[in-house]
């Protein structure tokens, strides 16, 4: 709930920065700009709390992101005022910045809250060793013997039953479908699998959980 409460008021607080932002391009009132440099660092604390509590890169990204705005609705127009910047580059750079900034925090969000719009289409998802439809982790070390086998059958590297192309793209995922004696598992790409393992493929392409940073 405190969660959701958090979004509602970060896509409140972005939609304030969008209309200051417009503001700021139509007006050149010093008290408009005094006024902006009051409103907008206030405005971004909603939206460092919805993302920061997650502690991940996304964190990185929203901050990268409400610098990009600040220094759009603050920086830029006090050099405005001082005469460090012309008033044409002023609007083209000003604008760059704030959209440039405002996907960034976008991004973040989506990651912390829809990570799955990031996922590969068709995609499993897992949880504490299962994924959607009770699919499990493959884990070839608690599955093998000291021999690297797997019930008489000799293990290979996942990255041999991929070609060229996959293989390349293999980094970004954080596990491939792979069917392994007739069962179906999410196998990360750096484990082992059994000789005679089948990838899963839809239209040409495995089918696999894109990593989320």
């Amino acid at each position: 709930m405190v969660r959701r409460r958090l979004l509602e008021l970060s896509i409140f607080s972005m939609t304030v920065l969008t209309l200051l932002e417009i503001v700021l391009l139509t007006s050149n009132s010093p008290p408009i700009f005094r006024l902006v440099y009051m409103i907008a660092p206030m405005l971004t604390v909603p939206i460092v709390l919805a993302v920061a509590w997650k502690r991940s890169f996304a964190t990185v990204i929203m901050v990268i992101g409400l610098l990009c705005i600040l220094g759009s609705m603050i920086l830029l127009p006090h050099m405005l005022s001082i005469g460090s910047i012309e008033e044409d580059r002023f609007y083209i750079i000003s604008l760059r910045s704030f959209l440039l900034g405002m996907a960034m925090v976008v991004i973040s969000m989506i990651m912390v809250y829809r990570p799955e719009l990031l996922y590969a289409k068709n995609r499993p998802t897992d949880d504490d060793g299962e994924g959607e439809d009770g699919i499990k982790v493959w884990d070839s070390r608690s599955s093998s013997n000291n021999r690297g086998m797997v019930n008489g059958t000799l293990l290979i590297p996942l990255r041999k039953l991929l070609d060229d192309r996959e293989n390349m793209l293999l980094p970004v995922y954080r596990y491939v479908l792979v069917t392994i004696d007739g069962v179906t598992y999410l196998v990360s790409p750096d484990d082992y699998v059994p000789v005679g393992s089948m990838v899963v493929r839809r239209n040409g392409m495995f089918i696999g959980v894109r990593k989320v940073l």
